[in-house]
């Protein structure tokens, strides 16, 4: 068990260095590494309850704005206060949290292909693994999706490709050029890290666009699927980190103080339809929704 927990505790860290990949994506490489872990332990041994737990806060702060590896830590957690966890009980339990990431992606796209018309131009901003599946499931209802670069790692470059690839009519601009396409655009969409009691988490320049959106009465579409959903006894844990300094300014002068930080909060508002793989969540549903979702024990506030 020893070489598999060393194993699995150097692939959980190396994750906090993907910063291009959707957290969804983060989240089944996360679950994928403990199921591995889980299958290598072989027979029940009580010391897997002790392991589980480090791997559990490795998960946290790898990506702590990542609320679906947040909440894969809750479950591993609650998973440790079991008596006698079984290897193949934990692995039955990450399998299933990693099907239900597909599913939940392949459902929220068919539910936001529903609500197209024929010939609708999209705008979207950054990227995001949930919203290029639900842009592809809608291809044949597409007429154009603008689409900007996500600085400062170009992520949006991934989105633009993998549409066109895909024979979808795409325009790709800088992220400052992006709003001025509103007025041409049917509606924005954009995925999320984490979904909030009163607010999601995505790029920065969201909030804005969503202001702009609905000034322009435009439809603003948020897919997250639930394993991003963030309960209040978890968010303590969740937090935007400051990114290096180069990836805005290589070799910067010295006195010039440099702020990256990809993510920022973006409110609730009326135009905003949170979609996810159980449908559009108002505000009282998703509170309902948060309050009745478990936590572990030495986590709960």
């Amino acid at each position: 068990m020893a070489d598999a927990f060393r194993t699995a505790l150097n692939q959980i860290h190396a994750l906090a260095h993907d910063h291009r990949s959707g957290a969804a994506e983060i989240a089944a490489r996360a679950a994928t590494i403990l199921i591995e872990f889980a299958r290598r332990s072989g027979q029940p041994d009580p010391r897997l309850a002790y392991r589980l737990p480090e791997l559990a806060e490795a998960l946290h702060t790898a990506q702590p704005s990542m609320a679906s590896l947040i909440n894969l830590a809750n479950l591993i957690q609650r998973a440790a206060e079991q008596n006698r966890i079984s290897p193949r009980k934990l692995q039955t339990t990450l399998e299933h949290f990693r099907r239900g990431l597909d599913r939940a992606t392949n459902q929220i796209a068919r539910l936001f292909a529903r609500r197209l018309r024929r010939q609708t131009t999209v705008l979207s901003y950054s990227y995001s693994s949930t919203v290029l599946a639900a842009l592809l499931t809608a291809r044949k209802k597409m007429a154009r999706v603008f689409c900007s670069e996500s600085r400062p790692l170009l992520e949006g470059r991934t989105l633009a490709q993998k549409l066109a690839a895909a024979g979808v009519p795409v325009t790709f601009l800088a992220d400052a050029a992006l709003p001025a396409r509103l007025a041409e655009s049917d509606l924005v969409v954009v995925g999320a890290d984490a979904v909030l009691e009163t607010a999601y988490v995505n790029k920065v320049g969201t909030r804005l666009l969503q202001e702009q959106a609905r000034g322009a009465g435009k439809p603003f579409y948020l897919l997250a699927d639930t394993s991003k959903f963030l309960p209040p006894a978890l968010a303590r844990f969740f937090r935007i980190e400051a990114k290096p300094a180069a990836e805005l300014w290589p070799h910067a002068p010295a006195q010039i103080e440099i702020e990256n930080r990809y993510f920022e909060q973006a409110p609730f508002a009326a135009h905003v339809v949170l979609l996810c793989e159980w449908g559009a969540f108002s505000s009282a549903r998703l509170r309902a929704w948060l309050a009745r979702q478990p936590v572990a024990r030495r986590w709960r506030l």
